[in-house]
């Protein structure tokens, strides 16, 4: 299933990667080939060269959309199954195990950023020969942790001279997962949020900057505790974003890295008619190359 794509103001492109090689694929399990194989390069830095050539129309985007590491309410799906998790311990706040309202990743969801910032970023970054000209993130604090640990573990690899030593990363409220009931998509409050990640300092040497929305609200606005969001509202809701994103970087911004989640992730794909890319796992990224309309954009 796709949103309505037909006059869109943004198109993933196929013929890049295993999981988008030919229009007419429909998916693929990521946990059977790899979704990030390149088909017609021989390295990040070949692809990213090969982008098309933006019009006064159309802008040309290689992003990164990074799954967030297993969070403690990831934990507990795997320990008591999906079905005993949505009947009941997805409304409630934690196990003995931990508290998942807006969980924190666990310690092997760290591990899992950690080598996807070694194994995926790093070379990425190292072959195209700089750091995403933007960065995006999810408010939730598996998102921010996620976002620390792998990009911690990128830039521990790379020579710093020619990196910026602030990294600034955009908040947005719109990539936020399935809204409503699950606790785990609960926001806490913005004040706390602030207090244990801002401004936050990498081992690598780095600081992050979280930049958050203008007016951006203490509580969460946008959990019910009664209420779940249908994949449609959630699709224009991501779609939303999506719009943000490209309306806030100018053409010559590129190579945009987003840090978020699974259904985003799927919400996203749909929104740019991209295949599904089925069984992605908690700290593993897609990368499409997108088509920016700037004329539908705005």
């Amino acid at each position: 299933m796709t949103v309505g794509t037909e006059n869109s103001a943004f198109k993933a492109l196929p013929g890049y990667f295993r999981a988008y090689a030919k229009r007419e694929d429909e998916s693929v399990d990521s946990t059977e080939v790899n979704h990030l194989e390149l088909l017609q390069n021989d390295s990040w830095r070949d692809l990213y060269e090969s982008l098309p050539e933006d019009t006064d129309t159309h802008h040309y985007k290689l992003v990164v959309f990074a799954r967030h590491g297993q969070g403690y309410h990831n934990a507990a799906i795997e320990r008591y199954g999906e079905d005993v998790w949505n009947a009941k311990w997805a409304l409630l706040d934690g196990d003995e195990y931990g508290n998942w309202v807006d969980s924190k990743l666990t310690p092997v969801g760290k591990k899992q950023v950690q080598t996807t910032g070694v194994n995926v970023l790093y070379p990425l970054t190292r072959e195209i020969g700089f750091q995403p000209h933007a960065f995006f993130s999810s408010p939730m604090r598996r998102c921010l942790e996620t976002f620390a640990e792998s990009w911690n573990a990128c830039f521990q690899q790379l020579s710093q001279e020619s990196y910026e030593e602030t990294i600034r990363v955009k908040i947005l409220e719109n990539m936020r997962e399935t809204l409503g009931r699950h606790t785990c998509d609960k926001r806490v409050d913005h004040s706390t949020t602030v207090s244990e990640y801002q401004p936050y300092s990498l081992q690598s040497g780095h600081t992050i900057h979280w930049h958050f929305e203008e007016d951006y609200p203490e509580l969460d606005q946008l959990w019910l505790s009664d209420y779940r969001e249908t994949v449609p509202e959630m699709d224009t809701r991501v779609k939303s974003g999506l719009i943000q994103i490209f309306k806030s970087i100018g053409k010559e911004e590129k190579f945009i890295s987003v840090t978020c989640h699974s259904g985003v992730i799927g919400s996203v794909l749909r929104n740019l008619d991209h295949p599904r890319v089925d069984n992605l796992q908690t700290g593993n990224l897609v990368v499409a190359v997108v088509e920016v309309n700037i004329e539908q954009l705005n």
